[in-house]
């Protein structure tokens, strides 16, 4: 079960929206829970105030930080581990991949900003704060109301059918083909003979076709971050998605423990700009620590919606790649409920080996197979054997015409993706 807390000073605009149709339904069969919150409850004058004059001066209000931090550690108090959110519109733009990480989360806290926005020091106790877009609305209510529906819907059970979510858009990164019903025919305007034809086969080529169109005309942003589009002379590109994971955990130390390795700033950046170059379409950054995993967000943040967005666009494209994630399942799961199916996962090491996988076979695989694909990479001195028995196919070493191999993994990141992925 999917357990949301919301924390507002004004319950009642909640109620309606989250008690009918499927939101309604999946509270009754047990698959979420919506609790919530006054936050006046957790005032200490009489008059139950939540917001104060901003220090400095200016217009309106902002919202104080003892009640608010007094929700945030009662709600921890009962689900310790919860992910707790400040909707703001200087938060991470909320998309279906937010969705899709928040949809396998136990426990999610919202805390619905209101007036000219929240006393500063309660980010300290928050661990993500999200937007809806970039636009104002009155209050937090309206985009927690977005994001319940959108995230609780990903929740297994929550919908009719389980196929559905898999096929809206947004989903591979694309936005959704176009649907007929009957009639057949309807003021002169005819249903694809195609969609009549009984080809499941053709259909499935037509809606990719269709899906493609429709994005490449309406939301090109959109086509260009999913990788879709391919500059080369002659070259097609790989069939199958391909998507990249960096892990920092379990990985090997220089004395063969296991260990968690440090996230760094250059690994993120380097390999979200060779991820983007080489049209792969996700690329997730696997850390189970909670401070490491919000240095990267803060890192992703910075070229995503900081300074650096607006200092380089190109950038921004590019981190639009990455994605935080707790475990390889975790990515792993992710990746099959954006494409329908379960990725191959291929495991980079520059450790003497067995019999590995070439890059020529594994580019002829990629060109064949309709499965993705999720490249393995670590960081530190390499996977653990646990994480290579996962593996589908071992890939083979990066080898140099010199007696050196201590590539960097954003270098070996970027080599493997050329051969892969390259136009030659």
């Amino acid at each position: 079960m999917l357990n949301f807390t919301v924390i507002t000073i004004f319950p009642q605009m909640l109620g309606s929206p989250l008690n009918h149709s499927i939101l309604k339904k999946a509270q009754d069969n047990g698959l979420i829970k919506i609790d919530i919150v006054d936050l006046r409850n957790y005032t200490s004058d009489r008059h139950h105030t939540t917001d104060d004059s901003p220090y400095g001066g200016g217009q309106g209000m902002v919202m104080k930080a003892a009640p608010l931090v007094a929700a945030i550690e009662s709600a921890r108090s009962q689900a310790p581990e919860a992910c707790v959110i400040l909707l703001t519109p200087r938060g991470r733009v909320f998309d279906q991949h937010t969705a899709m990480q928040l949809s396998r989360e136990p426990n999610v806290v919202l805390i619905c900003g209101r007036y000219e926005g929240v006393d500063e020091r309660v980010s300290a106790f928050v661990d993500e704060e999200i937007s809806l877009g970039d636009y104002t609305l009155s209050g937090g209510e309206p985009a927690a109301i977005v994001l319940i529906d959108a995230v609780a819907r990903l929740v297994p059970g929550v919908l009719g059918n389980e196929n559905s979510a898999a096929e809206e858009s947004f989903t591979d990164g694309l936005l959704e083909y176009p649907q007929y019903t009957r009639p057949e025919e309807f003021r002169g305007m005819k249903v694809p003979e195609v969609l009549l034809s009984g080809d499941h086969e053709r259909i499935k080529e037509w809606r990719n076709r269709q899906s493609s169109a429709v994005t490449r005309q309406r939301r090109p942003d959109l086509f260009v971050k999913a990788g879709v589009t391919f500059k080369s002379a002659g070259a097609s590109p790989a069939q199958a998605a391909v998507y990249l994971a960096l892990l920092h955990y379990p990985i090997y130390d220089k004395n063969g423990q296991v260990v968690t390795t440090a996230v760094t700033n250059m690994d993120i950046h380097d390999i979200c700009r060779a991820g983007r170059t080489y049209g792969v379409r996700g690329f997730f950054v696997v850390t189970p620590v909670k401070p490491l995993q919000k240095l990267a967000l803060k890192i992703i943040d910075h070229w995503e919606t900081g300074y650096g967005s607006q200092y380089n666009a190109t950038r921004k494209e590019a981190l639009a790649l990455a994605r935080i994630c707790d475990a390889l399942d975790d990515a792993i799961i992710a990746i099959e409920r954006e494409t329908g199916a379960k990725p191959i996962l291929i495991a980079t090491s520059a450790r003497p080996a067995g019999k590995r996988t070439s890059f020529v076979a594994l580019k002829d695989m990629l060109n064949r197979q309709t499965r993705p694909f999720l490249l393995l990479f670590g960081t530190g001195w390499g996977l653990t054997e646990t994480i290579l028995s996962q593996a589908d196919y071992p890939l083979e070493a990066i080898e140099g015409s010199a007696d050196f191999n201590h590539l960097s993994v954003r270098s070996a990141a970027a080599i493997i993706l050329d051969r892969l992925l390259g136009c030659r």
